[in-house]
C-alpha cells in the first residue's frame, strides 16, 4: 500500500473541500498510485473560489444590514455582534487563503508526495525497514484522529447553537451556517497539515531506532571474532550510518517542501485563531461582570468558551506535534554522540562528523511563510499576546464605563 492509497480518504474529503485538487489513478497491475491533473477538479476548486471572495466582499459591507436585523440595544450585545462579524470575515480570508495555497502549491503538494516515495524506498533498500507497517500505522491513526475531531466539532456545535437559539432573535442560525461551511474546511486544512506533519515524524521515528542500534566500535575481547566477519560488519554499520545521514537529509528537504504547501495557510489561521480567542475571552469576561446568574447567561458564557475551544485545539495540537517533531532532529544528534566508535578509525570519525555539522546546519522547523516558527514557542506567544490585548481592552471598558457613569451623574 502506496502512502497515497493509504491517505486516499482524506484525499477524498479535501477533494470535496475544494484543498486536494489532484486526481488519484490507479496503476493497472500495481499497487502504485499516480497523481493526475484534473480539470474538472480545477475548475471547481475556481468556481468556489470565486463565490466565496465574492460572499466576503459582500459581506465586508454588510455590517450595518446585520446590526439591523439583530435590533439590540444593550452594549454587551452590541459589542457581541461586533465580534461575531469581525471572527467571520477573519474565518472568510482563512478560508481564502487556504484555497488559493491549494491551488497555487499544488505542484509542491504532489512533489511531496514523490519525494516521500522515494525516501520510503530508500528506506526499503538501504535500511530494510518496512514501510507498509508505518503506512498503515498512519492510515489507521489519521482515522482515529478523524473520528475523535469531528466528535468534538459536533458536541461544540450543538452547545453552540443551543445556547445562541435561545437569545432573542432568530438570525444566529442563518450566522450560523455561513460560519460553519468555512470553519469546517478551515478544521480540515489543520488535519491536513497535521497529518503531513505526522509522517515526517514517524520516518525521523525510525531513522532514531536504527541509530540506537548501531554499533561502530573495535571487536569485543570477550567474543572471538573471525576478522573477515568483523569487517563485514563494520562496513555494514558505516553504511547503515551513510545511510541514515542520506534520509535525514531528504527529511529536511521534505520538511522545507512541507513549508512551502502549507505555510501561507500556517500563518493566516494560526492569525485568526488568535484573534478569535482572544475576542472570545473579552466576550467573556464582559458577560462575567454583568451576570445575573440567570440560565441564559450561564449558557453564553458556555457557548462563547466552547466557540474557542475548536480554534485552541488546532493550535494546540498542530504546535505540539510541529515541536515533537522538530525535538526528533535534537534526539538524533544526541543519539549520533552516543554511538561507540573506534577512535582509530578515521573514515567511521569524519562520517560522524560531517552528520553531526549537517544535524547542526540542517535544523528542522516549521515556518509559518517565515514569519515565525509552529512550536511550543508559539503557544507561549498566543498566551502572552493574548493576556496583553485583553489587558487593553479591559482597561478601555472601564474607562468609557466611568465616563458614561459621570455623565449620566452630572
Amino acid at each position: 500500500m502506496e502512502t497515497l492509497r493509504a491517505l486516499e480518504p482524506l484525499h477524498r474529503v479535501c477533494q470535496i473541500g475544494n484543498l486536494w485538487s489532484w486526481r488519484l489513478t490507479p496503476l493497472p497491475d500495481t499497487e502504485g498510485t499516480l497523481l493526475r491533473r484534473s480539470r474538472w477538479l480545477e475548475l471547481y476548486s475556481w468556481t468556489v473560489l470565486t463565490a466565496a471572495s465574492g460572499i466576503a466582499v459582500y459581506g465586508l459591507f454588510q455590517e450595518s444590514h446585520f446590526r439591523k436585523n439583530y435590533g439590540s440595544e444593550s452594549t454587551i450585545s452590541s459589542i457581541g455582534h461586533t465580534v461575531d462579524f469581525i471572527q467571520l470575515m477573519g474565518l472568510r480570508i482563512a478560508h481564502l487563503t487556504a484555497l488559493l495555497e491549494a491551488l497555487w502549491q499544488k505542484q509542491e503538494q504532489r512533489q511531496f508526495f514523490t519525494e516521500l516515495g522515494e525516501i520510503d524506498s530508500y528506506l526499503f533498500k538501504a535500511l530494510r525497514v518496512n514501510v507498509q507497517v508505518l503506512r498503515l500505522q498512519v492510515r489507521r491513526q489519521m482515522m482515529r484522529r478523524a473520528v475523535w475531531i469531528l466528535w468534538g466539532y459536533i458536541i461544540s456545535q450543538i452547545v453552540i447553537l443551543g445556547a445562541k437559539l435561545l437569545a432573542p432573535g432568530h438570525s444566529f442560525l442563518m450566522y450560523w451556517i455561513c460560519y460553519l461551511l468555512p470553519q469546517l474546511v478551515c478544521g480540515l486544512r489543520y488535519f491536513q497539515i497535521s497529518i503531513a506533519t505526522e509522517i515526517v515524524r514517524q520516518r525521523l521515528d525510525v531513522v532514531l531506532v536504527i541509530l540506537q542500534q548501531l554499533h561502530l566500535q573495535k571487536e569485543n575481547p570477550t567474543v572471538v571474532t573471525v576478522p573477515e566477519e568483523l569487517a563485514d560488519l563494520r562496513q555494514a554499520a558505516m553504511e547503515q550510518l551513510s545511510a541514515v545521514r542520506i534520509v535525514y537529509q531528504r527529511v529536511w528537504a521534505l520538511v522545507a517542501l512541507l513549508n512551502r504547501c502549507y505555510g501561507l495557510s500556517m500563518l493566516i489561521q494560526v492569525g485568526n485563531d488568535f484573534l478569535t480567542i482572544t475576542s472570545n475571552c473579552y466576550l467573556i469576561f464582559l458577560n462575567f461582570r454583568l451576570l445575573t446568574t440567570s440560565p441564559y447567561d450561564i449558557l453564553q458564557i458556555v457557548a462563547s468558551a466552547m466557540w474557542s475551544a475548536p480554534h485552541l485545539s488546532n493550535v494546540l495540537v498542530l504546535s505540539l506535534l510541529c515541536d515533537r517533531t522538530a525535538q526528533c532532529a535534537t534526539r538524533l544528534a544526541l543519539c549520533l554522540h552516543q554511538v561507540s566508535v573506534d577512535l582509530r578509525n578515521e573514515s567511521q570519525n569524519a562520517l560522524i562528523t560531517q552528520f553531526s555539522l549537517q544535524l547542526l546546519h540542517q535544523r528542522l522547523h516549521f515556518s509559518a511563510a517565515g514569519f515565525f516558527n509552529v512550536d511550543c514557542t508559539l503557544l507561549y506567544t498566543i498566551v502572552g499576546a493574548t493576556t496583553t490585548y485583553l489587558i487593553i481592552l479591559i482597561q478601555f471598558h472601564m474607562s468609557e464605563s466611568t465616563l458614561l457613569s459621570e455623565s449620566n451623574g452630572g
